[in-house]
């Protein structure tokens, strides 16, 4: 830049001096000074003329050409009214001492010109460097979703079915019928608005305009609790005209008179970036796994919302925390000190994956070095994920590894045994009891395999295998199914319910948690006692309410009831063995149905199990 402030200002000066002003004034100015009586004595010696061009030689060349560009611009005009008074006070020196006359008319002008050329030429390499990074934002990546309103209706009705599988649709453009199934034309509504969905019982129905097309969508909705969701969902999905809707973005984006072409590029730019960045963070934010980010010394510099959670820390405390510190204070004894795992991540620069406890939760934590592009900056990205339930899998398997090395095997040798000592007395001396016990322990084996199976059915229950049935008639096979085993103790059994409630879900699963809630009845209840198994609707729920008068169940045991081989102290010192998977096995069932269960009991007088499920149809 001062090479190019060089060559406009010499011109300048040249121009300048061609209109001979500078000279006029120069020699106004000496003959003024000529005509004054004190110049005119004899102990004044002659003035001295200095070459015109030596001065606008010392200011353009040496003073502005090398100082302005060089200095801020608010510090410009300053400079230039220094180098103006500068030259003034040198003017004054020479003529009164050295008795020397500058002629300076030409270069006290240069700087005030050099002023404005300077800022032209700031302004000019400003602009320059501006449309490069604007060209290069542009040409970067930006986050764009498409608008739902530019969908065509047949693609966006194909997305609406792979989304909700609706039992039936229909659509039209103007009076002809494009696509439909189970709805007719005839059942379209009357005066819907465009854009906005009108929902009658299980229909949705709205009204699209694309340019001159006139299109009717129509969708017959799931009956069940999903139904709502789904109009909530279409509620707040924007299908008006995508037309008008790009036209009131250019009308709201066109540039106003406070805002150059230049500077709405930067405004767009800028906007695109914040989205990207916003996306970003909330991405970060939103991610399954906790996500912690450190400079170059392991200092914590981003955290997302898992991190603040898990470790009870809040996020200002986060940033410029050490990532050894956070993991010592939560993590003391872990297998490798934590301080050289860092450590060997940031000097040696391998992923290295570890365990971590946190608050009696088990994590696993990968680092991974990084790099940012173009910078020697460099640091670690913590990846922290949950495995807690993994753990408690794992945990469960290995308990049901042992369940099944003592429970299972038990009866099994138990009938080996038997079988080995019957052989050895012969077909003549076998007695009708120790048939009985082989029949006992071989029905105890069955059912121990029987409880196994059913749980792992349930476990991989999946909506797939659901379809509509009738809990009043699941009730009443589990009833039957048991009616031996109350009989053979005298214990009545008493249905009350005749309205049919509809559920969506597995009936043979159903079926089973009722008979395991029944049979559990019949075992913990006393000869001669009575059950009432209640079925009955509340709002949108199917109850279900099984009341005993057994033994009951004391209150320290409830919390843990349903958990898997949990076993009542109360009933293996009674001799009523069991896996410890029945209630657990139901608790899953209903889990997968979105229901719940829930126990009242009372030590001496009995227990009450009561299930709720949610309606097929929860509407009357």
């Amino acid at each position: 830049m001062p090479w190019a402030l060089g060559l406009i200002l010499l011109p300048l000066a040249f121009i300048i001096k061609l209109t001979t002003l500078p000279d006029r004034l120069d020699s106004w100015l000496l003959n003024q000074l000529a005509l004054n009586p004190a110049w005119n004595t004899e102990r004044n010696p002659a003035i001295a003329l200095i070459p015109e061009w030596s001065s606008d030689v010392l200011v353009i060349i040496v003073v502005i050409t090398l100082a302005l560009p060089r200095l801020r611009t608010s510090l410009n005009i300053v400079t230039c009214i220094a180098i103006t008074l500068a030259l003034l006070l040198l003017h004054v020196a020479l003529l009164f001492i050295g008795h020397v006359w500058l002629p300076i008319t030409n270069a006290a002008i240069m700087p005030l010109l050099a002023m404005p050329v300077t800022s032209g030429l700031r302004l000019t390499i400003t602009g320059q460097f501006l449309n490069f990074q604007l060209d290069k934002l542009s040409d970067g990546p930006h986050l764009e979703l498409p608008e739902a309103a530019d969908l065509y209706p047949p693609l966006l009705l194909q997305q609406l079915q792979t989304l909700f599988h609706p039992r039936g649709w229909l659509l039209t453009n103007g009076h002809s019928k494009l696509t439909g199934e189970k709805l007719g034309s005839d059942e379209i509504p009357e005066n819907l608005a465009t854009g906005r969905w009108s929902f009658n019982d299980n229909r949705a129905w709205i009204r699209l305009q694309r340019g001159d097309d006139n299109y009717h969508l129509g969708l017959i909705l799931p009956d069940d609790l999903n139904r709502e969701m789904i109009q909530q969902y279409l509620q707040r999905l924007n299908l008006e005209n995508g037309d008008s809707a790009h036209l009131h973005i250019l009308k709201r984006s066109r540039p106003t008179e406070l805002f150059t072409a230049r500077l709405e590029r930067a405004q767009l730019a800028n906007q695109k970036l914040a989205r990207l960045h916003g996306f970003i963070r909330h991405s970060f934010e939103h991610m399954p796994d906790g996500i912690i980010v450190t400079d170059q010394l392991g200092m914590i510099r981003f955290a997302n919302g898992h991190i603040e959670r898990w470790f009870s820390e809040p996020m200002p405390s986060l940033f410029g925390l050490s990532l050894t510190r956070l993991l010592n204070g939560h993590d003391p004894e872990p297998a490798a000190p934590w301080h050289e795992i860092v450590s060997d991540t940031l000097i040696v620069r391998q992923a290295r994956t570890t365990d971590l406890s946190v608050r009696s939760r088990d994590f696993l934590i990968h680092f991974a070095p990084f790099r940012l592009p173009d910078s020697d900056q460099h640091g670690i990205i913590a990846n922290i994920s949950d495995i807690s339930e993994l753990r408690e899998q794992q945990r469960q398997h290995r308990e049901a590894i042992d369940f099944i090395s003592h429970d299972v095997r038990s009866p099994l040798v138990s009938q080996l045994a038997l079988i080995e000592q019957l052989k050895r007395r012969g077909p003549g001396q076998i007695q009708p009891a120790e048939l009985d016990q082989l029949g006992k322990l071989a029905r105890r084996s069955y059912h121990l395999a029987e409880e196994f199976v059913q749980l792992a059915r349930a476990e991989q229950l999946t909506e797939a295998r659901f379809y509509e049935c009738e809990l009043l008639a699941i009730v009443e096979n589990a009833r039957d199914s048991v009616i031996e085993q109350a009989i053979g103790k005298r214990i009545q059994i008493y249905l009350q319910g005749t309205e049919d409630l509809w559920l969506r879900g597995n009936p043979e699963l159903l079926e089973r948690a009722v008979i395991n809630l029944i049979g559990n009845a019949i075992k913990y209840s006393e000869e001669g006692s009575k059950i009432v198994i209640q079925v009955f609707r509340a709002g949108h729920l199917a109850c279900l309410a099984i009341a005993d008068e057994g033994n009951g169940i004391d209150a320290n045991e409830l919390p843990g009831l349903f958990d898997r081989f949990q076993r009542q102290k109360s009933s293996e010192l009674s001799g009523n063995y069991g896996t410890g998977l029945g209630l657990f096995v139901v608790k899953t069932v209903i889990e997968k149905h979105r229901g719940n269960i829930n126990v009242n009991s009372t030590p001496g007088i009995g227990s009450t199990f009561t299930i709720t499920l949610p309606l097929t149809n929860p509407l009357p």
